[in-house]
C-alpha cells in the first residue's frame, strides 16, 4: 500500500497594490486528505470493495473509520450461520432478563439494516432491576500491549412511553484475550440516551499489558433508578438502535495495516474519489488487480 497526505488549502488571499499578499484560513480548521494505491488484490478483494463503496459508504455520501477493524460494520451481510445475528456478530447470552434483538430495516442510519435492542410487551422490570443484552462482533483483533484504539458508533434512542425515572442507555465492551489464555474486560461509559436521534458514540480505550488480541460487544441497557416506584410493565414502545460501529488504532502509527505514514485518524473519513480498479494482470497463477482512491476527513 502506498499513500500521500495533504492538508485542504482554504486559504483566502487578497492581493495588495503594494505587491503584498494578506492571507488569512477560511475555515476553522483543514481537512487532511489522503491518496491511497493498492495492489495485488484478489477478484474477491475487488469485489468487496466495491460492494462497500456502492452500497455501505453510499458512493461517497456517508463517513466510516478507515481502517475500519470490525466485520460488516453497518449489518448489511445476512448472518453465515444460524448462531449469527447478522454476518460476524452474535448474541451473547446472559443469565438477567434480556432486551429483544432484532435486525430493523426501518430509521436507520446507513444502508438498508440496524441492529435494535426493543424492550418486549408485558417484560416487567421490578426495582433495581435491569433489562440489558450484547451483540459481540466476531472479529478478533490482534493487538500489542500500549496501543490506543478509537471505537465509534452511531445510536439512536426511542424512549417510547418510558416514565421519566427510566435510564436507557448504550455502552461497548472490549473483551480482551490475554497471553496466558485467560480473559478481561474493560467497559466503555455509560452513554445515557435521553434525547432521541441518531447520536455519535466514542470510545478509545488503551490494550492493558500482557494482552495478545480482543473483540468488541455493543449493548443496550434499560434499568429504573427510583426505588420509590415499584414493577413497571412495558408496552415494547422504548428501543436503541445501533448503525455505523468502527474501530480503529489511534496509536502508535504502523506501516501496515493503516496508511503507511498516516496520522492517527481521530474523525470519520468519506471518499472523494471512489476506488477505480484496474486489472493488472496475475501474481503466483492468480489474477490480480489494482486500485486507487482517496479519502478526506468529514
Amino acid at each position: 500500500m502506498d499513500s500521500s497526505r495533504s492538508l485542504e488549502d482554504d486559504t483566502i488571499r487578497d492581493q495588495n497594490e503594494s505587491g503584498a499578499v494578506a492571507t488569512r484560513p477560511r475555515f476553522t480548521r483543514a481537512r487532511r486528505t489522503w491518496k491511497i494505491n493498492t495492489r495485488n488484490l484478489t477478484a474477491e478483494d475487488a469485489r468487496v470493495l466495491d460492494y462497500f463503496s456502492e452500497i455501505t459508504a453510499d458512493r461517497g455520501g456517508n463517513a466510516f473509520l478507515y481502517p475500519n477493524l470490525l466485520l460488516n460494520w453497518s449489518f448489511e451481510i445476512p448472518a453465515a450461520s444460524p448462531t449469527e445475528l447478522v454476518r460476524g456478530w452474535y448474541v451473547a447470552s446472559a443469565a438477567i432478563p434480556q432486551l429483544a434483538i432484532t435486525v430493523a430495516t426501518t430509521g436507520v442510519e446507513d444502508g438498508l439494516q440496524a441492529l435494535g435492542f426493543n424492550t418486549v410487551a408485558g417484560q416487567s422490570l421490578a426495582v433495581g432491576q435491569y433489562l440489558q443484552a450484547v451483540v459481540n462482533s466476531r472479529a478478533q483483533i490482534p493487538c500489542t500491549p500500549g496501543e490506543v484504539y478509537l471505537f465509534h458508533g452511531r445510536v439512536n434512542p426511542t424512549p417510547g412511553t418510558l416514565p421519566d425515572y427510566w435510564a436507557l442507555s448504550a455502552n461497548v465492551a472490549v473483551n480482551v484475550t490475554l497471553a496466558n489464555g485467560t480473559t478481561t474486560q474493560m467497559i466503555g461509559t455509560w452513554f445515557n440516551t435521553a434525547t432521541p436521534g441518531w447520536q455519535d458514540f466514542w470510545y478509545s480505550f488503551t490494550i492493558p499489558p500482557n494482552a495478545v488480541s480482543f473483540s468488541l460487544g455493543i449493548l443496550g441497557v434499560l434499568n429504573i433508578h427510583n426505588t420509590a416506584v415499584g414493577t413497571i410493565n412495558l408496552d415494547g414502545s422504548a428501543s436503541i438502535l445501533w448503525d455505523e460501529v468502527g474501530c480503529s488504532l489511534l496509536t502508535p502509527v504502523q506501516p501496515y495495516g493503516r496508511m503507511a505514514g498516516s496520522a492517527p485518524l481521530g474523525r470519520p473519513v468519506r471518499f472523494t474519489k471512489l476506488p477505480e480498479i484496474s486489472d493488472i494482470g496475475y501474481g503466483n497463477g492468480q489474477k490480480v488487480y489494482g486500485t486507487s482512491f482517496e479519502l478526506t476527513e468529514v
